[in-house]
């Protein structure tokens, strides 16, 4: 497939996704029912907003489809990765995820792996033309239900929608089509007081090809969630991204197209999401670094970091969720980065295991949520300089407008010697990657789309 086939898909995927934003808010800027009071618990700034960003946590490690060390058919593989979505037990971890959003009420949440896994017979064997319809588990409907029921709605009103892919599995003696639909998404809190203006989601040029089997490759598509808001009388522009985990240089690309994005955005920002990046090398080298700039340092040359760097790490814990002996947060890479705020807390969410039902103890996620409460900086326009050399990409609009950039992309810390990452985390990528021959392949095809 060449690249103009990618463009050209990508356009229709962003397209039809402006307007499934457009269709969600009604048309036009959506105020989301304002509340006669501030709020004075915890996680309310009063003169300003409180953000929050969550890694759901998947549950399985997506990469290791693509695992050399194993002799494993692809079915069986597949088969072993729905078995452990379904043993992470989504829906309890989701109300561990409300009950932390209950209690501390950030006014806006970005979400990382909000995915939905769906499956149904076999069909095509064509991973890049889904059509399981079955849904096993849906991560954003079982955390809107659990908020529901805390008495703390909140509304999703930017869906990003990243790879949707299926694949052929094996689950007891059934043969199946298992699909995975990954998602990153805004919510905001429906007594917030904020109001939604225009809505977008993007895919980005560069992306992830994994190769599955001897023969078959798939990408890996991320993007972000952008939405135009207006908290405190003060309009701000919410992004919520989830950046490559398996290979170095596609992630820096991947950032780069973020912030030449931004570059063209007026106002204050905030950037949430699950850069698999941070400071002083947060992200260990994989073997497949490169003399690029890396995500994190990208972003912030014109975002500051809104987290207080004695907060503690946020990734990663074990795949199964079960508490070893120690929690594995050892690196920080789940971000609030910030142009036009001045932070006036910062903290971590999910810290504490919960007990399920039957008593067996979980974390809620295998990444810990970062909040933080910011306060207006200044009333002066701000701007943002594309850290490119390439024509910079528009994304801000009219509110209501739902119109797709031409060409663009779219408490306690502990450690842990777990190597196993779930999710589309970074745990097994190397070895998912199938080595360094495999890592270099990738990277000239990458330098080829450039």
């Amino acid at each position: 497939m060449d690249d103009a086939t990618f463009s050209r898909r990508r356009l229709l995927r962003t397209g039809s996704r402006a307007l499934a934003s457009a269709s969600l808010l009604g048309g036009g800027a959506a105020p989301i029912a304002a509340s006669a009071t501030a709020d004075t618990e915890a996680g309310a700034a009063v003169d300003g907003v409180t953000v929050a960003t969550q890694n759901l946590g998947l549950g399985a490690d997506f990469l290791s489809i693509a695992r050399a060390d194993t002799d494993a058919s692809i079915p069986e593989r597949v088969g072993s990765l729905y078995a452990e979505v379904r043993d992470g037990r989504p829906e309890a971890r989701m109300g561990a995820v409300a009950d932390a959003l209950a209690r501390t009420k950030p006014d806006v949440v970005g979400l990382q792996e909000a995915a939905i896994v769906r499956r149904g017979p076999r069909s095509g064997n064509v991973p890049e033309d889904p059509d399981a319809e079955d849904v096993v588990v849906d991560f954003l409907a079982a955390l809107e239900a659990a908020l529901e029921e805390r008495g703390a709605p909140y509304s999703p009103i930017a869906v990003a929608t990243n790879a949707d892919l299926e694949f052929p599995g094996r689950v007891g003696d059934d043969a199946i089509d298992v699909r995975l639909t990954d998602r990153d998404v805004i919510l905001v809190r429906e007594d917030s007081g904020v109001s939604v203006g225009e809505t977008r989601t993007a895919i980005y040029d560069e992306s992830l090809t994994l190769p599955i089997g001897a023969e078959r490759t798939v990408e890996i598509e991320r993007g972000y969630a952008l939405a135009t808001l207006r908290a405190e009388a003060r309009p701000m522009t919410v992004v919520n991204t989830h950046l490559e985990a398996g290979l170095e240089s596609i992630r820096a690309a991947q950032a780069t197209e973020l912030a030449d994005a931004l570059s063209d955005v007026s106002g204050p920002v905030v950037l949430l999401g699950d850069l698999n990046d941070g400071p002083s090398g947060a992200e260990p080298d994989d073997g497949t670094a490169d003399e690029s700039e890396g995500a994190y340092e990208t972003l912030t040359a014109t975002l500051s970091d809104a987290v207080d760097g004695d907060v503690g790490g946020t990734c990663c814990r074990p795949a199964s969720f079960r508490p070893p002996d120690e929690n594995g947060l050892t690196r920080r890479i789940d971000h609030v980065l910030v142009d036009g705020f001045e932070r006036t807390d910062s903290r971590r969410l999910g810290v504490e295991t919960f007990a399920t039902d039957d008593g067996t103890e979980l974390w809620p996620s295998d990444h810990a949520g970062v909040l933080v409460e910011l306060s207006t900086a200044s009333d002066e326009p701000t701007t943002r300089e594309s850290p490119s050399s390439g024509s910079n990409r528009t994304i801000s609009g009219q509110p209501g407008e739902s119109t797709e950039p031409t060409g663009g992309p779219a408490d306690s810390e502990g450690t842990s010697t777990a190597t196993d990452t779930p999710g589309f985390g970074v745990g097994t990528a190397a070895t998912a990657l199938v080595g360094v021959a495999v890592g270099a392949r990738l990277r000239q095809w990458s330098r080829r789309r450039r």
